[in-house]
């Protein structure tokens, strides 16, 4: 590409200098018949080849110099019948039309550039924004449903809450229970203690006091069927007796 640009550079300086050699050989008050030089005739080879590209290719610095020098050596050329005032008023048209529009196409390339610049930063803005805004609906929805689970928890709380309220009181109502428990134990204990001592004292005695009930209850049966016999004879004795009538005598009790 540089060696390029330095061909190119200079083609052009000897065509520029072949135009002054030219114009300087040619005496004004005689013309000569004009007759295309081999530099014009590249020149013009050069300029139609560039005309056939894009203008955007055309803008390259070294071809946009290149034809604006060409251009401007065409216009130094000698006026004749084939290189007409006509012709270079058009050439010099062309020269400021290339310029203006080598200068509006810059300014358009750098606000297009600068447009599409923009455009990403909006572009990127707007994904931005319709993220923050699909964010915030999820967000949105996901607090209605925290909401919704602590209307829950907060009524669970208060259920539990009022759970608490009755085993509190059947705590206390367990404690004041537990403390009649525990006094009633102590009295107990105080009077199994005393009902002990009665017993280890009735113990001691028992072997005795079983005796003398079974003395007491051999007296009586002997007392008793000692008195039968005695009431049984006094009665024998009675109904032999003529003293006493049987009819003024008591009746003996009778006997289950």
């Amino acid at each position: 590409m540089e060696n390029q640009d330095q061909h190119d550079e200079t083609r052009n300086m000897n065509a520029f200098y072949a135009s002054v050699e030219s114009f300087e050989t040619t005496s004004p008050s005689h013309p000569v018949p004009f007759r295309p030089s081999e530099n014009i005739k590249k020149a013009i080879q050069v300029l139609q080849d560039l005309f056939t590209k894009d203008f955007s290719l055309l803008l390259h610095p070294g071809r946009s110099i290149e034809i604006k020098d060409i251009l401007k050596y065409l216009l130094t050329l000698p006026q004749n019948e084939e290189f007409c005032a006509a012709t270079k008023i058009e050439i010099q048209k062309m020269l400021r039309c290339f310029e203006r529009w080598s200068l509006e196409h810059h300014n358009a390339s750098g606000l297009s550039a600068n447009a599409k610049k923009e455009l990403s930063k909006a572009s990127k803005v707007m994904n931005d924004f319709e993220a923050n805004v699909k964010e915030f609906h999820e967000m949105d929805k996901e607090e209605m449903c925290l909401c919704n689970k602590l209307v829950i928890l907060e009524e669970r709380k208060r259920q539990l809450e009022e759970e608490i309220k009755i085993v509190n009181v059947e705590i206390e109502k367990s404690k004041t229970q537990r403390d009649e428990v525990g006094r009633r134990k102590i009295e107990l204990y105080e009077k199994g203690r005393e009902v002990k001592a009665k017993r280890d004292d009735f113990m001691i005695n028992v072997p005795r006091l079983k005796t003398e009930q079974q003395l007491g209850v051999i007296t009586r049966t002997n007392i008793e069927a000692e008195w039968v016999k005695l009431r049984q004879k006094f009665t024998l004795l009675l109904a032999s007796s003529p003293l006493l009538s049987s009819s003024s005598l008591p009746r003996p009790p009778s006997h289950a």
